[in-house]
């Protein structure tokens, strides 16, 4: 009914949103552990302002370097966590273009096919090869 080079397409598609979605974990934990670092920074800025408060720091320099040093820490943390998950989004953003890519190709070479008829054969086809 559907091109094979359009099935294997879809097969592959498949196969490598189930890996990212696989690596999903680790991903979760690198934003678990930047979240934890940034709750440390957070209690290190109130900190900082309790002394502050209290004048148990010095003079206003030395608190406006407190604070820029933590805020240095806050960026880092901001910067890795960009960093971890820029890969994921540029891979699920791929993957989205190609999806849509194939779906135009579809329609375009079966333009006398159903929608429905090419999303059921397309799934049975991922059903078929344990990609459900």
């Amino acid at each position: 009914m559907i091109d094979e080079s359009f099935v294997q397409s879809a097969i592959r598609i498949r196969r490598e949103f189930l890996s990212i979605e696989n690596h999903m974990g680790d991903y979760k934990r690198k934003a678990s552990d930047v979240v934890k670092n940034l709750d440390y920074l957070i209690k290190e800025i109130q900190t900082i302002q309790e002394k502050a408060q209290k004048r148990e720091m010095g003079s206003a320099e030395e608190v406006l370097k407190q604070l820029t040093k933590v805020l240095d820490e806050v960026e880092t943390e901001g910067k890795k966590l960009e960093g971890s998950m820029k890969p994921l989004n540029e891979k699920i953003e791929k993957l989205s273009l190609e999806e849509a890519e194939l779906w135009r190709n579809i329609k375009q070479k079966h333009s006398d096919v159903k929608e429905d008829d090419i999303v059921n054969y397309v799934k049975d086809r991922l059903d078929k090869e344990n990609l459900s």
